[in-house]
């Protein structure tokens, strides 16, 4: 933001984040809303697993935007319809889900949750197409508006969060049950509102996040935020010298692999290791891990307002870090359900610590990076939006091999008494 806009533009700035948090809302809020509906499915935990392989198979789209604009060089990919799309649809879906989420058919006389799976799939076309697209789209606008991208990327996650806390979800009580031996058992309390009002809420919001792309394109409130000049004429921080405003072929290269390899994390590895990380230190830490991690990309949104722009150097140091506290939380998870300092105060501690603050080391530089692509060329922030997604697609089919198939991770369930 900049102090000296006037109304239309502050306004720009809000709208702008309102549509893209209807990139990923209705999938986070699936897994958000997890704990309520495997209570109901067939599948139970596992559903989480059949969700992440199917919400995978999204990057079909992806791909296939990518094809098009590598055949079609010469011509400039409006991402305009294609928005329009996604956040319709994704309307649609999730207006479906009210209805159909704990529908489920018999296959190979096994009960399947195929409504919210498809549902899902669907969903997951089209958020992944947004990863491209939004970040596209942001281009027309001028850089300090690209920070809106990561604001309502972070409330992706945040929104469905405080509605399920807002429901209850996920709360749980631990009793002793006598039966031959003395046991701990988890019981979940009932939740405020139903599954089918959660989904009804998230429809809502990506409704709002419709309304406010239409005032975008159909109003003139944008109009004096909008990129008049190139980009390369703009001035850059003024802390940056020469050398650091403009970007060789290599630095491309190399800040487009730190793009890639952070998101592959932030949105990969660290979704599909959660539960091995936290949950051994107790649901509480579990529960707060979940909660505030969405919290620290709102941070990394903030660190981009204060400085947008960092020396290359500076970002692969965070990166560098970054990697050590992930690299960290990987030893933990590989431990798990009997980690380092388990069971006590400085393990619980050190473990929200570092789960934590990987996602600013590893988030801000990929916020700076998208602020130096977006000078590199036109199409900078599509391919942006490529590397992301490229990145989240290996990290967690990676993770679901080492989950999964290969079964690398022991879980602690929660209220289970372990003697490590």
């Amino acid at each position: 933001m900049h102090p000296r806009w006037n109304l239309n533009q502050y306004v720009t700035y809000i709208l702008l984040t309102l549509v893209f948090l209807s990139s990923w809302t209705d999938i986070n809020g699936i897994y958000a809303e997890l704990p309520q509906i495997i209570l109901t499915q067939p599948e139970s935990w596992k559903l989480g697993a059949n969700l992440a392989l199917t919400t995978n198979l999204g990057n079909i789209a992806p791909f296939v935007l990518v094809l098009v604009k590598l055949f079609y060089r010469e011509r400039t990919l409006n991402p305009v319809p294609i928005n329009y799309v996604v956040i319709v649809i994704g309307m649609l879906s999730c207006f479906l889900l009210i209805f159909f989420w704990s529908y489920t058919t018999i296959i190979v006389n096994v009960s399947r949750s195929t409504a919210l799976l498809t549902l899902a799939f669907f969903l997951s076309l089209l958020d992944c197409t947004s990863s491209i697209s939004f970040a596209d789209y942001i281009h027309r606008f001028r850089k300090e508006f690209t920070n809106t991208l990561f604001l309502g990327e972070s409330l992706t996650s945040i929104l469905p969060s405080l509605l399920a806390i807002a429901q209850g979800n996920g709360r749980i009580r631990c009793i002793q049950t006598i039966n031959g031996t003395t046991t701990t058992e988890a019981i979940y309390e009932p939740a405020r509102f139903s599954v089918s009002i959660y989904f009804l809420c998230l429809f809502l919001l990506l409704t709002i996040s419709f309304i406010s792309f239409v005032l975008l394109q159909w109003t003139s409130i944008a109009r004096n935020a909008h990129q008049i000049v190139p980009e390369s004429s703009l001035e850059t921080i003024d802390t940056i010298d020469k050398q650091e405003k403009t970007l060789s072929t290599s630095s491309y290269l190399l800040l487009s692999l730190g793009c890639i390899y952070t998101s592959s994390v932030l949105f990969g590895f660290i979704l599909a290791i959660s539960t091995y990380v936290l949950m051994p230190y107790g649901h509480k830490i579990f529960y707060l891990g979940t909660i505030l991690s969405p919290w620290m990309l709102v941070l990394v949104w903030l660190l981009g307002i204060i400085k947008p722009i960092l020396r290359k150097r500076y970002v692969y140091i965070l990166i560098i870090l970054g990697s050590f506290t992930f690299a960290f939380t990987m030893f933990v998870s590989f431990k798990s359900p009997c980690p380092p300092w388990v069971d006590t105060t400085k393990g619980s501690v050190l473990i929200l610590f570092v789960w934590l603050i990987t996602y600013v080391l590893l988030g801000y530089p990929r916020l700076v990076i998208a602020n130096y692509v977006r000078t590199y060329s036109s199409n900078g922030m599509f391919w942006f939006g490529v590397h992301v997604q490229s990145g989240a697609l290996v990290g967690s089919i990676v993770s679901y091999l080492l989950v999964e198939a290969f079964s690398l991770f022991r879980e602690r369930i929660a209220c289970e008494q372990i003697i490590c």
